[in-house]
Order: structure tokens, then sequence, then C-alpha cells
């Protein structure tokens, strides 16, 4: 007798990068548990994606686990399915790697499972129309997606009861509609709720389908989800209820849901589910949006209306966050070149395979945005895709012959504007002229570190819940993690800064007179001149090795606008890790202008309270030297923060004496876990006194980033000590 049929899906997944601590925790917690209490139910049977990252970690971690896997896909209780391996955003990468990373995986599986995937999980479950073209290619017949994506296109819920076809350019994949209630049931409504929930859908169709697939990280990651589920029984009870109610209800695989007879056709919208199209709007859009839809819900029209309300897109995160795109830019440039050298060698094969890899891995989408999640907002995580990028692409010019160094001008991050490209075996750096000269961008390419991996302060949409958050102690286990607000340590709002430019390396502040390191940490510094975000004309040298960067702008004071003319030449020496930088002022002010005169660098080695991270200061650690630490040195020349661990460090030599100040970056973000303030790096700033008149005032740095050792040898900023 045909039976309603609720299909399962659970989707397993950590990031690149991620600490093994919290893969043995997530392991321990949800994904092992999750099978050995299914493996006991013999009549229930359910998909399981987990991304290539996880089966890599679980292979070398509890081998055990591949056999309680393996297991169960011989008994016909698992069916695997398929995706990118690294977890990509698949439309936000270039379609020939999206291909082989789906390729990667299914490769896996049947060697590992004698498994042939013919479903997909979506990453994020982000849709575009042109995907069946791409997954048809791939050898996808089917994947999940939620029912927000047809409430978009304009269904009804109750249309929803099986699955539906959708085509692009004639290539055909099968959708299987996500329900959303079932989203926020499974696991943190009642039992008795959820099956009364499908009961109603069975006696309304009882041969129809509801479908189920969602993150296994609910069921024991989240917070008080083991003891909710495991220790308290809720999975057990939900498996026992289905049990109870097998006269018309079974769990089945999303494979065998895909081949029931199709209800209709759907051509959905670029979506993803609802969270995620908040999540990527803008700061005040983010609140409006909420606004709005409170407003629907207390006037009684949410559920008439609510479909013709949605967010964003996905990819508004790229132009939300300058550092998600950096990060989404500098990836695709590798990409491509990859892509030509295969062109020029197209039977390369071992020699590409790690660098493969590691671009594929520089994919995984975690870092590329932000929500409920941490994201970009964890700087190991994205430390970790761009050590990869970086890791590919000095590969790449090892075996593609590239010259020793190339200064290019291109429009690196597809604002419209161009930036200066230096490249070299030791160094990518990026400079933004349209955006004062900043240097954007420095990738250490011996390294695989990228020192300038900063983020910006800014506003964000959830804030305003900062007040209402509890401890993260609290105990509230049937919660959603949606609903609820909860926060690590207490005073955080002290922390809810904003700053109004991005920050990197080699911004020029002229700042009021009065200032100090307190209000420039604080962000409430006068900026007289107009220097940070204005445009600087830029030349390069036909050596390719320097990069001069000028602008005649103005300084305003007590009501006058007081021209003043900088120069910053940055000179690159192939076979050295540090940039020469010469800065050169002046004014035509009648009798002069007294300035006070500043450039702010910043740097991040992840770590901001660990002993093995500190500062020097003229070659002396000073009494506060972690590099979440806040210091002023007068008459100071030279400052490095060292990484211990890594065995890296980042130094700024001066040859002219100056006040340097340094400062830690924090932001408050909401993960998970509740509300938390994460160190994001740390600011230098190299201050002067300075009276500008129409005979230049020189300055004179070098900015060393690499191998510890060598570069604190330079004891000055005219060594020149190279690898």
């Amino acid at each position: 007798m045909d039976k309603f049929k609720l299909a399962f899906g659970i989707h397993n997944h950590q990031p690149v990068g991620n600490f093994a601590a919290v893969f043995d925790d997530a392991h321990r917690q949800a994904y092992r548990p999750f099978l050995e209490l299914l493996e006991e139910y013999d009549d229930i049977s359910i998909s399981l994606h987990q991304s290539g990252i996880l089966w890599d970690w679980q292979k070398v971690s509890d081998p055990s686990y591949f056999e309680l896997v393996g297991r169960m896909v011989d008994r016909g209780r698992l069916e695997l399915i398929t995706g990118g391996f690294y977890e990509p955003i698949l439309t936000s990468i270039p379609s020939r790697d999206a291909l082989n990373q789906i390729a990667l995986l299914t490769s896996f599986l049947h060697s590992h499972f004698d498994a042939s995937p013919t479903g997909l999980w979506l990453t994020e479950r982000i849709w575009e129309p042109h995907l069946p073209s791409l997954l048809a290619r791939a050898g996808v017949k089917y994947l999940p997606i939620d029912d927000t994506h047809f409430i978009y296109a304009g269904f009804n819920l109750n249309q929803l009861s099986g699955p539906f076809v959708t085509e692009d350019e004639g290539h055909a994949v099968t959708l299987l509609p996500i329900q959303k209630r079932l989203r926020y049931l499974l696991p943190f409504g009642k039992v008795e709720e959820l099956i009364d929930e499908l009961k109603m859908q069975a006696n309304r169709n009882p041969k129809g389908l509801a479908v189920y697939a969602d993150d296994g990280e609910k069921f024991g990651v989240w917070p008080h989800t083991h003891e909710h589920c495991y220790t308290d029984g809720w999975l057990r009870d939900f498996f026992d209820a289905v049990m109870k109610n097998t006269d018309w209800l079974e769990i089945v695989p999303l494979g065998v849901a895909a081949a029931m007879p199709s209800v209709g056709r759907a051509y959905l919208p670029s979506a993803s589910y609802e969270e995620m199209l908040h999540w990527s709007l803008p700061a005040p859009a983010f609140r409006e949006y909420e606004e709005f839809e409170r407003w629907l819900s207390d006037s009684g029209q949410k559920v008439r209306y609510g479909r013709f309300v949605r967010g964003g897109h996905w990819r508004g995160f790229l132009a939300k966050y300058d550092e998600s795109n950096l990060m989404h830019k500098s990836m695709l440039r590798i990409s491509a070149e990859l892509d030509t050298y295969l062109q020029s060698n197209p039977e390369a094969g071992d020699e590409v395979a790690a660098i493969r890899h590691d671009l594929y891995a520089s994919q995984c989408n975690c870092p590329y945005w932000h929500g409920v999640f941490g994201g970009l907002y964890l700087p190991h995580i994205r430390q970790a895709v761009y050590s990869r990028m970086i890791e590919a692409h000095a590969a790449l010019r090892k075996l593609g012959k590239f010259p020793v160094i190339t200064t290019d001008m291109v429009d690196y991050d597809m604002d419209g504007n161009d930036e200066v490209v230096v490249d070299s075996d030791d160094f990518t750096a990026v400079f933004k002229p349209r955006l004062g000269g900043t240097l954007l961008h420095l990738a250490l390419n011996r390294r695989g570190f990228n020192v300038t991996d900063t983020l910006t302060r800014r506003k964000e949409g959830y804030h305003l819940k900062l007040d209402q958050a509890v401890s993260a102690d609290t105990e509230d286990s049937g919660a959603s993690i949606h609903d609820l607000v909860m926060t690590k340590e207490p005073g955080l709002s002290q922390y809810l800064l904003e700053d109004w430019y991005l920050k990197r390396c080699l911004i020029d502040h002229f700042l009021s007179p009065e200032v100090e390191a307190g209000d420039f940490v604080a962000g409430k510094f006068g900026e007289e001149g107009d220097f940070v975000l204005e445009p600087y004309d830029v030349k390069l040298a036909s050596d390719g090795r320097s990069v001069i960067l000028s602008r005649l702008g103005h300084v305003f004071r007590a009501g006058q606008k007081c021209p003043v003319q900088i120069q910053k030449t940055a000179v690159f020496t192939p076979g050295c890790e540090y940039i020469d930088v010469t800065y050169t002022l002046s004014s035509s002010f009648p009798g002069g202008v007294a300035v006070n005169f500043a450039v702010e660098n910043n740097f991040n080695f992840q770590a901001g309270h660990a002993e093995d991270r500190f500062v020097l200061v003229d070659g002396v650690q000073p009494e506060e030297s972690y590099l979440d630490s806040t210091g002023v040195h007068k008459g100071a020349f030279r400052i490095a923060l060292v990484d211990q661990f890594r065995q890296l460090a980042a130094v700024v030599a001066a040859e002219e004496a100056a006040d340097i100040w340094h400062q830690p970056i924090f932001t408050v973000s909401l993960s998970e876990g509740g509300f938390e303030k994460v160190y994001q790096g740390t600011t230098i700033l190299h201050r002067y006194r300075l009276k500008l008149t129409d005979q230049p005032s020189v300055l004179h740095f070098r900015l060393s980033a690499g191998a510890e050792a060598d570069v604190l040898r330079k004891k000055s900023s005219s060594d020149a000590v190279c690898p």
C-alpha cells in the first residue's frame, strides 16, 4: 500500500580551516551519534550529504565512521548524494570549477562506498535559473531546494506536494521542495506536533510527499541540541513515533522522492532560504525588512502577502563587504591563471593536482558571507581560504615561468576602476588609486599568508538586538537558533564602532591637532584632509618595480582650504620581502601649514591575545605587548607584529622618528553561540607633526613582511636583508 512519504536528508559540513577541535566536537556530538541511533531503526532510510572537507577529516580521524556509513549504504539505509567537494556556492565560481568540484566528490563516494550519486546538495540552497544546464552536465538528476524558492515563484504551499521538473536550454533536473516548517520543527518542535503536521498533510494527500533536508549540526552542535536530541531523547522519540505510524507514514531517501511522478513544471527565481536573503541586505535595508515583516505579522497579512516579501541576493554579500569581494576576486584571478596554464599544457597531470585542490579549497563558501553564523567574521576561516589560494598561485608561478615581477593596471575588484597589481615570487600587492592610494591586499607568496586580511568595523542590522541578549549559558534547549538572542560576554556594546574607510595599509590621515590614540581607536578623530577616500593619480615605473601615487588635495583648517600635495612611491625589490615607501609632502599655502600627518597600516595574525604573538617597538617588547593591546610610543622608529606560531612577522620601520600607536580592531558579530567580540587585526599608526611648505618634507618607510627571523634581522628601514 502506498504511504505518505517523508523524504529525509541530512547535510554535514565543516569549513576549510576550522579548528580540529570543532571538527571533533561536531563529529562526536552530532554526525556520529545521529547515524548510530538511526542504525537501530531498520525500516528508516535517509539521504546523507557531507562535504569532501569533512569526509577527508573523518577518514583520518575516525575510520570506523566509514565502516558505519559503508554498512548502512550496503543495507540500503543511506543514500549518499554529491555536491561541490569543498562546498562552494556553485554560482559564484567558474562553471569549469563547479563541474570539477562535483566530479571530485562523486568520484570520492564511488571509490570509498561504491556509490553512484545522482542527487546533489546545493550549497546554502543558492539557486540561479541557469543551474540546470550545469547540473545536467555533471550527471545530477535531482536536488532538494527550499519551498521559499517556490513561494517566490508564486506557488502556494499546498501545491508543493511532490517533485517538480525544471530546465535550462532543455536540460532538466528534478526539484524537491524542502518545507521550511519542517526545518523549524526538526528538532525544535514537540514530536507530537511534528507527527500531527505530517498527518495533516497525509490526510490532504495520502500518497503525497513532504521533504525535509537540513544541516546535521542542528542535531547536536547548535546550542543545547546534543542534550535535547540525545540526553533528553528527542531524536529517539521522533524515530519511535515514526515507527508507531507506519500504517500511513514512511521515511525515505531523497532519491525515492525524486522518482515519484512529477506534479508539474517550475521555473524558480534566483533565491536562497529566507534568512540568507535577509542577511545579504545592507544594514539599513536589513532593519527595514525586519520592520516590514513585523508590520505584516502584526496586521495579520504575513500569510497572505509574505510571498511577495523577499530580501536580497547572495551575490549582494560581494557588494556589502569589500573584504568578501576581494577574496572572491582573488580566487577568480587564480582560477583564470590555472585555466590559462591548462590551455597551454593540456596534458598536465600530477603537477596541477595539488594546485587544483588548493584552488577548490579556496572556493569553500563559508568566509564569503555572514549571517547568524560567523562566516566572514571568523579570521581563521578567511585566512585558511586565502592561504590555499596563495599557495595555488605560488605553485602556478613556478610552473608557468611567470616574469620575475609584473606591474599591471586592471580592475581587480570589479568596481569599474583600475587597481595596480604588483606580482612577484615575494608578494601579490594590490593598490587602489581610486581609494586614497590604499594598499588593499598584500599576499606573502613564499609563505601562503595574507598579512592584510583585516575586517572593517561596520554596523550590522542585528546589532540592535544586542540589548536583548541573554547569557549564552541560559538553558533553552527547545528554542530554534533563529529565535535565540544570546551573548558570550557582557559589555559588548562598547565595541559597536563603525569605520568610515577600509582598514588596510598606506592610509594617509591628516588628524586634528588634539587627537590622541584613545580618540583614534574609538573612531572619534577629526579628519582634516581629503585624502583617505579620494582618488590618487598613478604612474608606473618602466622597470615595473615602482608604483607612484600622488594627489593634490587639501587640509581644511579654521575655515581655510590649504592645498597639500602628497606623493607616495612604493618600490619592490625582487627576491626581497619588503616594500620601500617614500612619502613626499608639500604645500603652497602662504606661510605653510602645520599638520598632524599619520600613516595607518593594518595587519592580522589572528590570535590577538596569545603568548606567541606580540608587538616589538624598536626591538623591545613593551609591557603591554599582546596584538590586541593598545600602546603609544613617542619618538620611536620601528614596530613589529610577531607571529611565532607561524614564524612570520610584519614590520613597519621608519627613518624619521614618530609617535607610534598600536591598537586592536574588534568587531561584534552574531554567531550560533550568540554575540561575540572577535579580534580582526592590529592598527599601526605613525604620526608626525610637520610644517608643510613649498620645500618638500620627506618620510621613508620600509614595510617588511615574511619569515620572522629574516624580517626581524632588519635593524633599520635601509637594511637590505633578503631571503
